[in-house]
């Protein structure tokens, strides 16, 4: 299945050699989990701390959704 994947602030680091934008389309098995694209990108698991697909976050054991793009965020701080 392919997916598209759009990757956040420090995650672009992560994106192929020769690509452009911060968006790209990764090929995964049908039953590939969230934690398997992160793999497959060569991110550190600790590196993408939050997944969003259509509105929802989603951990890293959930299934890839078919048909929807996933943003990769790496972990946010900040506060009042």
């Amino acid at each position: 299945m392919r997916v598209q994947v759009k990757l956040f602030a420090t995650l672009r680091k992560y994106m192929p050699a020769g690509s452009a934008g911060d968006t790209l389309t990764v090929d995964v098995p049908e039953d590939a989990t969230v934690g398997d694209l992160v793999a497959r990108l060569g991110i550190p698991v600790e590196h993408a701390r939050m997944a969003v697909a259509a509105g929802e976050q989603l951990d890293l054991a959930a299934r890839l959704p078919v048909g929807v793009e996933i943003n990769l965020f790496p972990p946010l701080a900040g506060g009042a």
